[in-house]
Protein backbone atom coordinates (compact mmCIF):
# COMPACT_ATOMS: atom_id res chain seq x y z
CA UNK A 1 0.00 0.00 0.00
CA UNK A 2 1.16 3.74 -0.81
CA UNK A 3 0.65 6.47 1.93
CA UNK A 4 -1.66 8.31 -0.75
CA UNK A 5 -5.13 9.19 0.28
CA UNK A 6 -8.13 10.94 -0.55
CA UNK A 7 -11.56 11.68 -0.20
CA UNK A 8 -14.22 14.01 -1.74
CA UNK A 9 -17.57 15.68 -0.66
CA UNK A 10 -20.42 18.15 -1.68
CA UNK A 11 -21.95 20.55 0.18
CA UNK A 12 -24.86 22.75 -1.26
CA UNK A 13 -24.10 26.80 -1.65
CA UNK A 14 -28.01 27.20 -3.15
CA UNK A 15 -28.40 31.08 -3.15
CA UNK A 16 -31.22 32.45 -0.88
CA UNK A 17 -34.35 33.50 -3.11
CA UNK A 18 -34.99 36.08 -4.27
CA UNK A 19 -31.44 37.13 -5.54
CA UNK A 20 -30.04 38.50 -7.81
CA UNK A 21 -27.23 36.69 -10.19
CA UNK A 22 -24.25 38.30 -11.18
CA UNK A 23 -22.95 37.62 -14.76
CA UNK A 24 -25.48 39.93 -16.80
CA UNK A 25 -25.38 43.30 -16.43
CA UNK A 26 -28.67 43.86 -18.34
CA UNK A 27 -30.30 41.15 -16.12
CA UNK A 28 -32.92 43.19 -14.74
CA UNK A 29 -35.05 41.06 -12.71
CA UNK A 30 -34.45 38.71 -9.60
CA UNK A 31 -34.26 34.91 -9.66
CA UNK A 32 -36.88 33.30 -7.86
CA UNK A 33 -36.22 29.17 -8.33
CA UNK A 34 -33.19 27.36 -9.38
CA UNK A 35 -32.60 25.01 -12.18
CA UNK A 36 -30.01 22.77 -10.51
CA UNK A 37 -28.46 22.87 -6.80
CA UNK A 38 -25.37 25.40 -6.87
CA UNK A 39 -22.54 23.37 -5.07
CA UNK A 40 -19.05 23.49 -3.71
CA UNK A 41 -16.97 20.42 -3.85
CA UNK A 42 -14.22 19.22 -2.61
CA UNK A 43 -10.97 16.74 -2.60
CA UNK A 44 -8.77 16.38 0.40
CA UNK A 45 -5.50 14.42 -0.69
CA UNK A 46 -2.44 13.29 2.01
CA UNK A 47 0.60 12.06 1.93
CA UNK A 48 2.26 11.47 5.40
CA UNK A 49 1.71 14.45 7.24
CA UNK A 50 1.09 16.86 3.74
CA UNK A 51 -2.32 17.39 3.20
CA UNK A 52 -3.40 19.89 0.50
CA UNK A 53 -7.42 20.37 -0.38
CA UNK A 54 -8.69 21.87 -3.88
CA UNK A 55 -12.04 23.28 -3.72
CA UNK A 56 -14.38 24.42 -6.86
CA UNK A 57 -17.60 25.84 -6.36
CA UNK A 58 -20.81 27.40 -8.49
CA UNK A 59 -20.36 31.45 -7.87
CA UNK A 60 -19.62 33.30 -10.10
CA UNK A 61 -16.75 34.77 -8.54
CA UNK A 62 -15.17 35.21 -4.79
CA UNK A 63 -12.95 38.60 -4.24
CA UNK A 64 -9.45 38.62 -2.53
CA UNK A 65 -11.54 39.56 0.88
CA UNK A 66 -13.97 36.33 0.52
CA UNK A 67 -11.03 33.86 -0.63
CA UNK A 68 -9.07 34.99 2.82
CA UNK A 69 -12.16 34.19 4.75
CA UNK A 70 -13.01 31.14 3.18
CA UNK A 71 -9.15 29.52 3.86
CA UNK A 72 -9.23 30.75 7.13
CA UNK A 73 -12.17 29.02 7.62
CA UNK A 74 -10.87 25.78 6.54
CA UNK A 75 -7.66 26.31 8.39
CA UNK A 76 -9.42 26.54 11.46
CA UNK A 77 -12.42 23.33 10.62
CA UNK A 78 -9.23 20.66 9.75
CA UNK A 79 -6.08 22.03 10.22
CA UNK A 80 -4.77 21.70 6.59
CA UNK A 81 -2.46 24.33 6.20
CA UNK A 82 -3.37 27.91 4.55
CA UNK A 83 -1.00 27.66 1.66
CA UNK A 84 -2.28 24.00 0.50
CA UNK A 85 -5.50 25.47 -0.29
CA UNK A 86 -6.48 25.99 -3.62
CA UNK A 87 -10.31 27.85 -4.22
CA UNK A 88 -11.54 28.05 -7.98
CA UNK A 89 -14.91 29.63 -9.02
CA UNK A 90 -17.01 27.93 -11.93
CA UNK A 91 -17.55 31.39 -12.96
CA UNK A 92 -21.66 30.65 -13.66
CA UNK A 93 -23.34 33.50 -14.35
CA UNK A 94 -26.56 32.28 -12.50
CA UNK A 95 -24.81 32.66 -9.00
CA UNK A 96 -23.85 34.71 -6.70
CA UNK A 97 -20.30 36.81 -6.40
CA UNK A 98 -19.39 37.05 -2.97
CA UNK A 99 -17.27 40.29 -2.15
CA UNK A 100 -16.58 43.03 0.41
CA UNK A 101 -18.43 45.70 -1.47
CA UNK A 102 -21.81 46.68 -1.36
CA UNK A 103 -23.03 48.25 -4.08
CA UNK A 104 -24.12 45.50 -6.87
CA UNK A 105 -23.22 45.90 -10.26
CA UNK A 106 -27.02 44.85 -11.37
CA UNK A 107 -29.61 43.20 -10.65
CA UNK A 108 -33.35 43.61 -9.64
CA UNK A 109 -32.08 45.33 -6.19
CA UNK A 110 -30.01 47.83 -5.98
CA UNK A 111 -27.72 46.97 -2.92
CA UNK A 112 -27.65 43.60 -1.05
CA UNK A 113 -30.09 42.11 0.54
CA UNK A 114 -30.48 40.89 3.87
CA UNK A 115 -30.60 37.27 2.63
CA UNK A 116 -27.75 37.86 0.25
CA UNK A 117 -25.25 39.14 3.23
CA UNK A 118 -26.70 36.35 5.27
CA UNK A 119 -25.59 33.87 2.37
CA UNK A 120 -22.03 35.60 1.96
CA UNK A 121 -21.73 35.12 5.59
CA UNK A 122 -22.48 31.82 5.65
CA UNK A 123 -20.22 30.67 2.68
CA UNK A 124 -16.67 30.33 4.41
CA UNK A 125 -18.32 27.76 6.59
CA UNK A 126 -19.92 25.81 3.40
CA UNK A 127 -16.36 25.05 2.36
CA UNK A 128 -14.97 24.17 5.74
CA UNK A 129 -17.91 21.68 5.96
CA UNK A 130 -16.87 19.98 2.36
CA UNK A 131 -13.34 19.98 3.72
CA UNK A 132 -14.68 18.51 6.91
CA UNK A 133 -16.54 15.79 4.92
CA UNK A 134 -13.84 14.96 2.78
CA UNK A 135 -11.54 14.40 5.26
CA UNK A 136 -14.00 11.61 6.99
CA UNK A 137 -14.01 9.73 4.04
CA UNK A 138 -9.83 9.78 3.59
CA UNK A 139 -9.26 5.93 2.01
CA UNK A 140 -5.91 4.64 0.24
CA UNK A 141 -5.74 6.53 -3.61
CA UNK A 142 -4.02 5.93 -6.55
CA UNK A 143 -3.44 8.87 -9.02
CA UNK A 144 -3.53 9.03 -12.78
CA UNK A 145 -4.19 11.51 -15.66
CA UNK A 146 -5.56 12.14 -19.13
CA UNK A 147 -5.89 14.85 -21.57
CA UNK A 148 -9.12 14.31 -23.75
CA UNK A 149 -10.63 16.58 -26.90
CA UNK A 150 -13.94 18.24 -27.34
CA UNK A 151 -13.98 20.02 -30.81
CA UNK A 152 -16.50 22.32 -31.55
CA UNK A 153 -18.51 23.37 -28.87
CA UNK A 154 -16.88 26.24 -27.75
CA UNK A 155 -15.01 29.19 -30.11
CA UNK A 156 -13.10 32.27 -29.45
CA UNK A 157 -15.02 34.74 -28.78
CA UNK A 158 -12.67 38.16 -30.20
CA UNK A 159 -14.96 38.32 -33.46
CA UNK A 160 -13.77 41.62 -35.47
CA UNK A 161 -16.09 44.49 -35.92
CA UNK A 162 -14.81 44.92 -39.59
CA UNK A 163 -14.12 48.37 -38.08
CA UNK A 164 -10.96 47.74 -36.74
CA UNK A 165 -12.15 46.91 -33.52
CA UNK A 166 -13.79 43.65 -31.48
CA UNK A 167 -17.16 42.35 -30.16
CA UNK A 168 -18.20 39.14 -28.70
CA UNK A 169 -19.26 36.17 -30.78
CA UNK A 170 -16.72 34.07 -32.84
CA UNK A 171 -13.24 34.57 -34.00
CA UNK A 172 -12.77 31.32 -36.50
CA UNK A 173 -8.75 32.16 -36.99
CA UNK A 174 -8.05 33.06 -33.34
CA UNK A 175 -6.89 30.15 -31.05
CA UNK A 176 -9.07 28.06 -28.63
CA UNK A 177 -8.07 25.35 -26.30
CA UNK A 178 -10.09 22.69 -27.26
CA UNK A 179 -8.25 20.17 -24.57
CA UNK A 180 -10.00 18.41 -21.88
CA UNK A 181 -7.23 17.69 -19.09
CA UNK A 182 -8.68 15.25 -16.48
CA UNK A 183 -6.91 13.83 -13.64
CA UNK A 184 -8.86 10.50 -12.00
CA UNK A 185 -8.41 9.43 -8.33
CA UNK A 186 -9.26 6.35 -7.64
CA UNK A 187 -9.89 3.97 -4.50
CA UNK A 188 -7.10 0.25 -4.26
CA UNK A 189 -10.35 -1.59 -5.10
CA UNK A 190 -10.90 0.44 -8.51
CA UNK A 191 -13.65 2.57 -7.40
CA UNK A 192 -13.83 5.83 -8.20
CA UNK A 193 -12.68 8.92 -5.54
CA UNK A 194 -13.02 11.64 -7.62
CA UNK A 195 -12.68 12.96 -11.22
CA UNK A 196 -11.00 16.41 -11.59
CA UNK A 197 -12.23 17.77 -15.08
CA UNK A 198 -10.26 21.07 -16.46
CA UNK A 199 -11.93 23.23 -19.73
CA UNK A 200 -12.30 26.36 -20.31
CA UNK A 201 -15.52 28.02 -21.39
CA UNK A 202 -17.71 30.90 -19.69
CA UNK A 203 -20.51 28.96 -18.02
CA UNK A 204 -22.76 30.58 -20.32
CA UNK A 205 -25.04 28.08 -22.92
CA UNK A 206 -28.51 30.14 -20.74
CA UNK A 207 -28.63 33.51 -21.32
CA UNK A 208 -29.67 36.45 -18.86
CA UNK A 209 -33.66 35.89 -19.47
CA UNK A 210 -33.32 32.96 -17.90
CA UNK A 211 -34.63 33.22 -14.37
CA UNK A 212 -32.92 30.90 -12.54
CA UNK A 213 -29.96 30.36 -10.33
CA UNK A 214 -27.83 27.52 -11.01
CA UNK A 215 -24.50 25.88 -12.35
CA UNK A 216 -25.09 26.10 -16.37
CA UNK A 217 -23.65 23.33 -17.80
CA UNK A 218 -21.21 22.15 -15.14
CA UNK A 219 -24.36 20.17 -13.27
CA UNK A 220 -25.21 18.27 -16.09
CA UNK A 221 -21.28 17.61 -16.69
CA UNK A 222 -20.86 16.65 -13.35
CA UNK A 223 -23.96 14.25 -13.03
CA UNK A 224 -22.87 12.51 -16.29
CA UNK A 225 -18.96 11.79 -14.89
CA UNK A 226 -20.57 10.74 -11.77
CA UNK A 227 -22.73 8.54 -13.63
CA UNK A 228 -20.01 6.73 -15.43
CA UNK A 229 -17.13 7.03 -12.99
CA UNK A 230 -18.42 7.23 -9.43
CA UNK A 231 -17.31 8.71 -7.08
CA UNK A 232 -17.45 13.11 -6.72
CA UNK A 233 -16.55 14.69 -9.91
CA UNK A 234 -14.90 18.73 -9.61
CA UNK A 235 -14.99 21.00 -12.39
CA UNK A 236 -12.71 23.73 -12.38
CA UNK A 237 -13.04 26.38 -14.70
CA UNK A 238 -9.77 26.94 -17.11
CA UNK A 239 -8.59 29.96 -18.91
CA UNK A 240 -11.94 30.74 -20.13
CA UNK A 241 -11.58 34.68 -20.45
CA UNK A 242 -12.07 35.11 -24.45
CA UNK A 243 -13.95 31.69 -24.73
CA UNK A 244 -18.15 31.50 -25.19
CA UNK A 245 -19.89 28.18 -26.11
CA UNK A 246 -20.44 27.99 -29.68
CA UNK A 247 -23.76 28.13 -28.29
CA UNK A 248 -24.65 31.08 -26.32
CA UNK A 249 -27.06 33.16 -24.30
CA UNK A 250 -30.51 30.75 -24.90
CA UNK A 251 -33.66 32.11 -23.38
CA UNK A 252 -34.92 28.95 -22.22
CA UNK A 253 -33.27 26.02 -19.78
CA UNK A 254 -32.25 22.39 -21.94
CA UNK A 255 -29.43 23.56 -24.21
CA UNK A 256 -26.95 22.97 -21.35
CA UNK A 257 -27.48 19.76 -20.47
CA UNK A 258 -26.08 18.81 -24.31
CA UNK A 259 -22.89 20.47 -23.56
CA UNK A 260 -22.08 19.08 -19.92
CA UNK A 261 -22.99 15.19 -21.21
CA UNK A 262 -20.31 16.19 -24.04
CA UNK A 263 -17.56 17.43 -22.27
CA UNK A 264 -18.55 14.68 -19.48
CA UNK A 265 -17.80 11.61 -21.88
CA UNK A 266 -14.48 13.49 -23.22
CA UNK A 267 -13.29 13.68 -19.79
CA UNK A 268 -14.39 10.33 -18.65
CA UNK A 269 -12.80 8.92 -22.39
CA UNK A 270 -9.32 10.79 -21.57
CA UNK A 271 -8.70 8.75 -18.25
CA UNK A 272 -10.98 5.36 -18.86
CA UNK A 273 -7.54 3.49 -19.75
CA UNK A 274 -5.53 5.05 -17.52
CA UNK A 275 -5.97 2.68 -14.01
CA UNK A 276 -4.04 4.77 -11.58
CA UNK A 277 -3.57 1.05 -10.16
CA UNK A 278 -0.14 -1.08 -10.57
CA UNK A 279 -1.56 -3.82 -12.01
CA UNK A 280 -0.49 -7.15 -13.06
CA UNK A 281 -1.81 -9.73 -15.19
CA UNK A 282 -2.50 -13.38 -13.96
CA UNK A 283 -2.44 -16.54 -15.02
CA UNK A 284 -5.30 -18.92 -14.46
CA UNK A 285 -5.27 -22.51 -15.84
CA UNK A 286 -8.06 -23.43 -16.64
CA UNK A 287 -9.74 -26.68 -18.70
CA UNK A 288 -12.80 -28.74 -20.57
CA UNK A 289 -12.47 -31.05 -23.31
CA UNK A 290 -9.13 -28.62 -24.16
CA UNK A 291 -7.13 -26.77 -22.00
CA UNK A 292 -7.55 -22.77 -21.86
CA UNK A 293 -5.35 -20.33 -20.08
CA UNK A 294 -7.15 -17.25 -18.65
CA UNK A 295 -6.03 -13.94 -17.20
CA UNK A 296 -6.93 -11.54 -14.60
CA UNK A 297 -6.10 -8.35 -13.99
CA UNK A 298 -4.24 -8.04 -10.38
CA UNK A 299 -3.60 -4.70 -8.38
CA UNK A 300 -0.33 -5.22 -6.90
CA UNK A 301 -0.61 -4.73 -2.52
CA UNK A 302 2.47 -2.80 -2.68
CA UNK A 303 1.82 0.57 -4.69
CA UNK A 304 5.06 2.56 -5.45
CA UNK A 305 4.79 5.65 -3.60
CA UNK A 306 2.98 8.78 -5.60
CA UNK A 307 4.46 12.33 -3.89
CA UNK A 308 1.89 15.44 -3.50
CA UNK A 309 3.21 19.00 -2.83
CA UNK A 310 1.93 22.27 -3.86
CA UNK A 311 3.56 25.90 -3.78
CA UNK A 312 2.40 29.38 -4.28
CA UNK A 313 4.06 32.89 -5.16
CA UNK A 314 2.18 36.31 -5.08
CA UNK A 315 2.52 38.27 -7.92
CA UNK A 316 2.57 42.21 -8.62
CA UNK A 317 0.83 42.00 -11.76
CA UNK A 318 1.24 45.64 -13.96
CA UNK A 319 -1.78 47.61 -14.89
CA UNK A 320 -1.89 49.93 -17.69
CA UNK A 321 -2.18 53.91 -17.06
CA UNK A 322 -5.55 54.38 -15.70
CA UNK A 323 -7.53 57.55 -17.30
CA UNK A 324 -7.21 60.98 -15.86
CA UNK A 325 -8.88 62.34 -13.56
CA UNK A 326 -10.36 65.36 -15.66
CA UNK A 327 -10.97 62.42 -18.19
CA UNK A 328 -12.97 60.24 -15.10
CA UNK A 329 -14.71 63.77 -14.36
CA UNK A 330 -16.45 64.26 -17.80
CA UNK A 331 -17.15 60.20 -18.23
CA UNK A 332 -19.30 60.69 -15.40
CA UNK A 333 -21.21 63.65 -15.95
CA UNK A 334 -22.08 62.11 -19.77
CA UNK A 335 -23.14 59.24 -18.08
CA UNK A 336 -25.19 60.62 -14.75
CA UNK A 337 -27.02 62.71 -17.75
CA UNK A 338 -27.36 59.46 -19.96
CA UNK A 339 -29.13 57.45 -16.84
CA UNK A 340 -30.96 60.41 -15.78
CA UNK A 341 -32.68 61.27 -19.26
CA UNK A 342 -33.38 57.72 -19.91
CA UNK A 343 -34.71 57.39 -16.14
CA UNK A 344 -36.76 60.18 -17.05
CA UNK A 345 -37.92 58.97 -20.27
CA UNK A 346 -39.41 55.44 -18.43
CA UNK A 347 -36.08 53.12 -19.35
CA UNK A 348 -35.86 49.98 -16.84
CA UNK A 349 -33.53 48.81 -15.61
CA UNK A 350 -32.38 46.40 -18.14
CA UNK A 351 -31.25 49.89 -19.71
CA UNK A 352 -30.24 51.83 -16.60
CA UNK A 353 -27.99 48.89 -15.26
CA UNK A 354 -25.62 49.12 -17.72
CA UNK A 355 -25.01 52.77 -17.67
CA UNK A 356 -25.07 52.25 -13.91
CA UNK A 357 -22.38 50.34 -14.18
CA UNK A 358 -19.72 52.65 -15.49
CA UNK A 359 -20.95 55.65 -12.69
CA UNK A 360 -20.32 52.87 -9.99
CA UNK A 361 -17.17 52.51 -11.26
CA UNK A 362 -16.21 56.10 -12.14
CA UNK A 363 -17.61 57.06 -9.16
CA UNK A 364 -15.41 55.10 -7.13
CA UNK A 365 -11.99 55.96 -8.64
CA UNK A 366 -13.12 59.91 -8.16
CA UNK A 367 -12.97 58.81 -4.21
CA UNK A 368 -10.23 56.51 -4.78
CA UNK A 369 -7.89 59.25 -6.53
CA UNK A 370 -8.54 61.90 -4.08
CA UNK A 371 -7.05 60.02 -1.52
CA UNK A 372 -4.07 58.45 -3.38
CA UNK A 373 -2.44 58.15 -6.54
CA UNK A 374 -4.27 54.55 -7.97
CA UNK A 375 -2.24 51.76 -7.78
CA UNK A 376 -0.31 50.52 -10.86
CA UNK A 377 -0.07 46.99 -10.01
CA UNK A 378 -2.21 44.49 -8.16
CA UNK A 379 -0.89 41.33 -6.18
CA UNK A 380 -2.54 38.15 -7.56
CA UNK A 381 -1.65 34.77 -6.23
CA UNK A 382 -0.82 31.52 -8.13
CA UNK A 383 -0.52 28.31 -6.95
CA UNK A 384 0.52 24.91 -8.36
CA UNK A 385 0.14 21.11 -7.10
CA UNK A 386 1.66 18.14 -7.66
CA UNK A 387 -0.30 15.02 -7.75
CA UNK A 388 2.00 12.39 -8.53
CA UNK A 389 2.93 12.37 -12.46
CA UNK A 390 -0.13 15.01 -12.80
CA UNK A 391 0.04 18.40 -11.54
CA UNK A 392 -2.94 21.26 -11.13
CA UNK A 393 -2.26 25.00 -11.92
CA UNK A 394 -4.45 27.70 -10.01
CA UNK A 395 -4.39 31.55 -11.30
CA UNK A 396 -6.22 34.26 -9.99
CA UNK A 397 -8.10 35.93 -13.12
CA UNK A 398 -10.34 35.29 -16.02
CA UNK A 399 -6.84 34.26 -18.41
CA UNK A 400 -6.99 33.88 -22.07
CA UNK A 401 -7.31 30.34 -23.62
CA UNK A 402 -3.48 31.13 -24.85
CA UNK A 403 -2.27 31.66 -21.48
CA UNK A 404 -3.35 28.29 -19.62
CA UNK A 405 -2.46 26.41 -23.08
CA UNK A 406 0.66 27.58 -23.06
CA UNK A 407 1.38 26.66 -19.19
CA UNK A 408 -0.19 23.51 -20.00
CA UNK A 409 1.71 22.62 -23.16
CA UNK A 410 5.40 23.72 -21.77
CA UNK A 411 4.31 21.92 -18.31
CA UNK A 412 7.11 19.14 -16.91
CA UNK A 413 3.97 16.88 -16.16
CA UNK A 414 1.96 14.29 -17.70
CA UNK A 415 -1.12 16.19 -17.19
CA UNK A 416 -1.55 19.35 -16.15
CA UNK A 417 -5.27 21.31 -15.05
CA UNK A 418 -4.66 24.96 -15.61
CA UNK A 419 -7.68 26.79 -13.69
CA UNK A 420 -8.11 30.10 -13.73
CA UNK A 421 -11.25 32.42 -11.15
CA UNK A 422 -8.75 30.96 -8.52
CA UNK A 423 -8.20 32.52 -4.87
CA UNK A 424 -9.58 35.90 -5.50
CA UNK A 425 -10.53 36.72 -8.94
CA UNK A 426 -8.84 39.93 -10.11
CA UNK A 427 -10.49 40.07 -13.87
CA UNK A 428 -9.08 39.84 -17.26
CA UNK A 429 -5.97 38.83 -18.40
CA UNK A 430 -5.46 39.36 -22.48
CA UNK A 431 -2.49 38.20 -24.43
CA UNK A 432 -0.74 41.00 -25.93
CA UNK A 433 -1.62 40.70 -29.10
CA UNK A 434 -5.28 41.22 -28.45
CA UNK A 435 -4.75 45.13 -27.43
CA UNK A 436 -5.04 46.40 -30.64
CA UNK A 437 -8.38 45.32 -31.38
CA UNK A 438 -10.07 46.79 -28.32
CA UNK A 439 -12.91 45.34 -26.97
CA UNK A 440 -14.71 44.34 -23.84
CA UNK A 441 -11.63 42.28 -22.13
CA UNK A 442 -8.41 44.75 -22.65
CA UNK A 443 -10.59 47.97 -22.08
CA UNK A 444 -13.44 48.36 -19.75
CA UNK A 445 -14.05 44.86 -18.23
CA UNK A 446 -11.78 46.09 -15.00
CA UNK A 447 -14.47 47.85 -14.09
CA UNK A 448 -16.29 45.40 -12.75
CA UNK A 449 -13.53 44.27 -10.29
CA UNK A 450 -12.97 47.65 -8.86
CA UNK A 451 -9.89 48.00 -10.36
CA UNK A 452 -8.43 51.99 -12.22
CA UNK A 453 -7.26 49.93 -15.68
CA UNK A 454 -6.70 46.52 -16.91
CA UNK A 455 -3.75 44.58 -16.79
CA UNK A 456 -1.02 45.91 -18.68
CA UNK A 457 0.19 43.65 -21.73
CA UNK A 458 2.98 41.80 -20.31
CA UNK A 459 1.11 40.39 -17.08
CA UNK A 460 0.19 37.72 -19.57
CA UNK A 461 3.84 36.60 -19.60
CA UNK A 462 4.62 37.02 -16.09
CA UNK A 463 1.75 34.41 -15.56
CA UNK A 464 2.82 32.28 -17.87
CA UNK A 465 6.80 32.24 -16.52
CA UNK A 466 5.75 32.00 -12.93
CA UNK A 467 3.45 29.34 -13.16
CA UNK A 468 6.28 27.34 -15.28
CA UNK A 469 8.84 28.13 -12.69
CA UNK A 470 6.87 27.08 -10.36
CA UNK A 471 5.94 23.43 -11.59
CA UNK A 472 9.50 22.87 -12.16
CA UNK A 473 10.46 23.35 -9.07
CA UNK A 474 7.76 20.65 -7.97
CA UNK A 475 8.73 18.44 -10.78
CA UNK A 476 12.45 18.73 -9.65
Amino acid sequence: MSGLRAGAAVVSIEPPLPSDPQGFVRRAFAVRDAIDQCQVRACVIQNGDYTLAVLAADVTNLDTYFADRVRKAIVAATGIPYENILLNSSHTHAGLWPRKEGEKLHGEFAQLTDAEHAYFEKIPFDYASACVKALSRMQPARISGGTGVAPGIAVNRRERDGKGGTILGWNKENFIDEEVPTIRIDAHDGSAIATLVGFGCHPVVLGGEVAYAGSDFLGPLRNQVELLRGGTCIFFQGAAGNILPLEAFYDHPGPEIAFGKRLALEAVHAVADRDPREIDIKHIAYGSVTPISLYRRKARVQQSSQPIASKRKILQLPLNPSLTVSDMERELLERSNDYAAKERAGAQRDVLNPIRYHILWLTEMLKMAALAPLPEEIPGEIWVARLGECAIVGTPGELFTEIGAEVRRRSPFETTLFAGYCQGVLGYVSTPEEYQWGGYEPTVAQRGYGHPAPFAPEASRILIDECLSLLNQLKS
